[in-house]
């Protein structure tokens, strides 16, 4: 039997937002499938980085124990992380999410729901602190570049998934205060994409937060179901 060396990730800290990125497309081009142990096999070679080929020749004792240690990791609460440090830059969140801008909660509301977009909705969330002191913090302003989503795929996911859970049961006081803002807008400012968002969503803002919560309450039992039955 081939010995295979890897790396279990025991908490959600040591997995990145890509490779869930990856294992929920996974995921969901299988959803109408009995295929629990291909999404097994899966689930080791994307969160342990080694080839299909390897994981295949695991023991089956082993491999149930692999994936029992990954499925206890989303177990895990998921608080919301404020900081976190990637590639030597520290990460804030947003201070006061009541106060984005329209363009902001715009990018926020059209990629959050989209697992191949979060990186995106990541970097509407968690930006590079300028300054800091104390619990106080300041991080940069929002300019809707293409540098920091592309860094933030390699977030830890549990940082990920508490800033998700916390939009969530933020979201409908934080959709009434956009609700709000929306009369108040300049629409000649904000691009196409921008103004088509808002006329799709408008009163539609609250459902699309009650249905998103609900999508990714499900998303995230599914998964640990998955992971835990063998």
């Amino acid at each position: 039997m081939v010995k295979v060396e890897l790396s279990v990730p025991s908490n959600l800290e040591s997995i990145e937002l890509w490779q869930y990125q990856k294992y929920m497309g996974v995921v969901e081009n299988n959803k109408d499938q009995e295929a629990t142990e291909f999404l097994n096999l899966k689930l080791v070679e994307i969160f342990c980085g080694v080839s299909l080929k390897d994981v295949s020749s695991i023991r089956k004792q082993d491999f149930n124990k692999i994936t029992e240690i990954i499925g206890n990791a989303f177990a895990e609460e998921t608080p919301l992380i404020r900081h976190f440090e990637l590639d030597g830059i520290e990460f804030g969140f947003v201070p006061n999410l009541d106060k984005i801008s329209i363009g902001e909660y715009i990018d926020l509301e059209s990629s959050i729901s989209d697992w191949k977009q979060m990186h995106k909705a990541m970097s509407v969330l968690y930006r590079p602190v300028k300054k800091k002191h104390k619990d106080k913090y300041q991080i940069e302003e929002y300019s809707g570049s293409q540098e920091y989503p592309e860094a933030l795929k390699y977030m830890p996911l549990n940082a990920a998934l508490g800033a998700m859970v916390f939009f969530y049961r933020l979201g409908k006081d934080l959709s009434s205060h956009i609700l709000r803002s929306l009369d108040k807008v300049d629409k000649s400012k904000l691009t196409t994409h921008q103004q088509q968002t808002l006329e799709a969503n408008g009163d539609g803002i609250n459902q699309f937060i009650d249905l998103q919560e609900e999508k990714f309450s499900i998303l995230t039992k599914q998964l640990i179901f998955l992971h835990t039955k063998q």
